[in-house]
């Protein structure tokens, strides 16, 4: 049975330091970090400091940074804990495509559309002309990952010659806009509210449907164009006969 992971391996990453401690130093590291998140979010990332983030956690300072090394370490963490939920696998051996895509899309839909994913994503927008290194570390940590998965799906069902998927950066791409990316864009905008559950899975298997459709059709077209090649192929030319 294959199992693959809903997104790629993560990067390599600082962890929050006494990650081995106990079960209620971890429950105090989730509370620091949410608590961050808040921060992060009213105030942007570069307005917010660290006596901030202390304070609002009823904490030290000085114990804040027993827990990270910077305010670089405590976002990438914050990062890291946002993407738990897209670390489960997905079963990808023996199974209809249109099944596994869905698995795939499911999950990283809601995940993306969730508020505090909404909420991360603007206020890294937000911080775009201080620089690009947010932008860099939301793509590292979230959306390429997702992507990279998908790519790789696609061009394993191109290997197996189940699709006619010439270029899967490209589909991969196309099938998550036409899925995900303008329920995206509006809600970042705040003219969209989330969907529906039931109406964001059958969003979902549509563009799978449509996807499929347009891959299958390549691969028939392929086919019938190699029989129609064969059909009207010009016989083979006899050997010249060799004298005695």
């Amino acid at each position: 049975m294959t199992h693959v992971s809903a997104t790629s391996p993560a990067p390599v990453t600082t962890p929050l330091r006494g990650s081995s401690r106990s079960p209620g130093s971890d429950r105090r590291r989730d509370r620091v970090l949410k608590i961050a998140q808040r921060v992060f979010i009213k105030r942007g990332y570069h307005a917010a400091t660290m006596d901030e983030i202390a304070a609002a956690a009823g904490i030290s300072k000085r114990t804040l940074y027993q827990l990270v090394t910077s305010k670089e370490d405590l976002f990438m963490a914050l990062l890291a804990r946002h993407r738990r939920p897209l670390t489960l696998p997905v079963e990808t051996a023996r199974r209809p495509p249109r099944e596994v895509l869905f698995d795939y899309l499911s999950a990283w839909s809601r995940h993306l559309l969730s508020p505090d994913s909404i909420a991360l994503t603007r206020l890294i927008m937000g911080e775009y002309l201080r620089g690009r290194t947010l932008s860099r570390l939301l793509d590292r940590q979230t959306a390429k990952p997702c992507k990279d998965a998908l790519l790789d799906y696609l061009a394993q069902l191109r290997t197996e010659a189940a699709l006619d998927i010439p270029d899967p950066e490209e589909a991969a791409q196309m099938l998550f806009g036409m899925a995900i990316g303008w329920l995206h864009v509006r809600m970042l905008l705040g003219v969209s509210k989330p969907p529906a559950p039931a109406d964001l899975d059958r969003r979902i298997l549509r563009a799978i449907d449509l996807f499929l459709a347009g891959a299958m059709l390549e691969v028939q077209n392929t086919a019938r164009g190699s029989d129609s090649l064969k059909k009207h192929a010009a016989p083979p030319r006899p050997e010249p006969a060799i004298p005695d």
